[in-house]
């Protein structure tokens, strides 16, 4: 029974060692939303695939580059010897007082030098997996000085120049390098973010990735252990992890400032995991002088082993956009179709957080240069004329997961649709007959029209107050020659029958006073 107990004890410690090493998992058994990092280290895991990071901390800021210096500067030897055809087991380098000096303080153990003596030879190949494996400054310092007076004719620092040079290639902004080592300079510094876009380069260099991921190397006379301990435990055990490869570790100084690169594969995907600005190493001396290593609190490793695992298990990959999925519909103008499918312009997977119950989501935002509202039937459709291309951009899908961004991509006509003559030419007609140009001159005519029939109204009204006004007139003449004539009238016939009335009497006066003469 004890037995038992103590077995059941014992599986019951290393799964709760695995969980914790893991990060992977919640209290509640869900997945995890990160990978569970207190230490307050710079660290970043990216996947070079789909160019996305997974997640970060203190990503942008100002940091010494330490190791990442080293990378760029093989890959500078490397691009050299491709230049010129040569290769790195067949190539030698004679090592110089000068290479030494520029090694660092060779007597602090802390400082990692493989201890060249000055005149000794050896190949571009061993100095490549020295430099790797070792960190060695001296190895590094070696191939700078040799390769930047031979190739480039102008000794170290026109071979620290071409390390610059490449830093612009791979786009990088916020690097500059005084030297080849890494050793702490004022005017050298990167940021967490380049460092990430370093690596990556660097992983595109076969020879140098599988040269830098090994547990130990033979240089001819001694068996070399690498100084990565995700690679090997010979220094510092318990930090082993299957899954990491290579590339690089070691620290800027004797204070620290420990940096630790390296890559991991899933499912065909690449990963690269940084962890910088970490606690260094614990160096302790025994009674016959014997040096022992150690990590204490925030070293690098516990960091990159949460990040690693966290990474590999939390993350799926989300089929995100497909050519043959349908985001949206548009009506065509004076096309042979009515209707134009849009789909995502190429398929696109993108790792995601494996959260339960969560959906895809997209959005498709129209280039409104090509695309416009129009009303048919009564209704308002997005219209776009034809004729059409497949493929033939007509905006973005921006898809969503969980609440946050993961793609953007060009949004497409799927089929050819050829335009419809008939159609154009009715369109054309009825564009014209109904748009703003008819519009327009339809208000013109309709208020030239309200302007003339106002004119002629005010025209007739005018006449027909002077055709009043004149009529008037002439009645008033009319009436007063008609009351003065009946009044001549009236007097002429009295006057006359006076003159009747007078005449008799003449006439009987005349008799009388004739038969009075008689």
């Amino acid at each position: 029974m004890k037995y038992i107990r103590r077995i059941s004890l014992m599986l019951l410690a290393f799964l709760i060692t695995v969980v914790s090493l893991s990060g992977v998992v919640s209290a509640e058994g869900e997945i995890a939303d990160n990978p569970g990092i207190n230490s307050g280290n710079a660290f970043a895991a990216y996947c070079i695939d789909d160019d996305q990071f997974l997640y970060s901390k203190r990503l942008d800021e100002k940091v010494a580059p330490t190791v990442a210096t080293k990378l760029v500067a093989l890959m500078v030897a490397s691009d050299i010897l491709k230049e010129r055809g040569l290769k790195s087991d067949t190539t030698e380098v004679t090592i110089t007082a000068e290479a030494i000096a520029n090694s660092g303080d060779i007597a602090d153990v802390r400082v990692p030098v493989m201890g060249y003596s000055e005149g000794s030879v050896r190949t571009v190949r061993e100095l490549f997996s020295a430099t790797l494996v070792a960190c060695a400054n001296d190895a590094v310092a070696a191939i700078a000085c040799d390769f930047g007076e031979r190739y480039l004719g102008g000794g170290i620092m026109e071979f620290v120049a071409r390390m610059n040079k490449k830093a612009e290639e791979l786009g990088l902004q916020s690097t500059k390098f005084e030297n080849p080592t890494g050793l702490d300079s004022a005017n050298q510094y990167s940021t967490l973010r380049e460092v990430v876009k370093i690596a990556a380069a660097f992983y595109q260099y076969d020879e140098l990735v599988k040269l830098s991921d090994v547990e130990s190397y033979f240089n001819g006379k001694s068996t070399v252990r690498n100084k990565n301990y995700l690679k090997c435990n010979y220094y510092v055990d318990g930090y082993l992890n299957k899954n990491a490869i290579g590339l690089i570790a070691g620290q800027l100084n004797k204070a620290g400032n420990y940096c630790l690169i390296t890559a991991s594969q899933k499912e065909g995907r690449t990963y690269i995991f940084v962890v910088m600005c970490a606690s260094g190493l614990i160096v302790t001396r025994d009674e016959e002088n014997r040096v022992s290593y150690s990590l204490g609190a925030g070293n690098a490793y516990t960091d990159m082993n949460k990040l690693i695992n966290w990474t590999r298990e939390a993350f799926v990959l989300l089929p995100v956009a497909t050519t043959d999925n349908i985001v949206g519909e548009l009506r065509v103008n004076s096309g042979e179709t009515d209707h134009a499918m849009v789909v995502p312009a190429q398929n696109i997977e993108k790792l995601v957080i494996n959260v339960e119950g969560v959906k895809l989501e997209y959005k498709l935002i129209l280039d409104e240069s090509t695309v416009y509202k129009k009303i048919f039937n009564g209704k308002e459709f997005d219209t776009i004329d034809a004729p059409l291309s497949a493929g033939q951009r007509v905006g973005t899908v921006v898809y969503s997961y969980n609440g946050n961004e993961v793609a953007r991509v060009d949004a497409v006509i799927r089929d050819n649709i050829d335009g419809d003559g008939l159609k154009s030419t009715m369109d054309s007609v009825g564009n014209f007959l109904f748009g703003d140009v008819m519009l327009t001159i339809i208000y013109v005519i309709g208020g030239l029209i309200a302007l003339w029939i106002l004119i002629t109204v005010v025209m007739a009204v005018i006449r027909g107050v002077l055709r009043a006004r004149e009529s008037g007139k002439l009645k008033g003449a009319d009436y007063t020659e008609n009351e003065k004539k009946p009044q001549k009238t009236k007097k002429t016939t009295k006057d006359k029958n006076k003159k009747a009335k007078k005449s008799p009497n003449k006439e009987t006066d005349d008799k009388t006073a004739t038969r009075e003469m008689h």
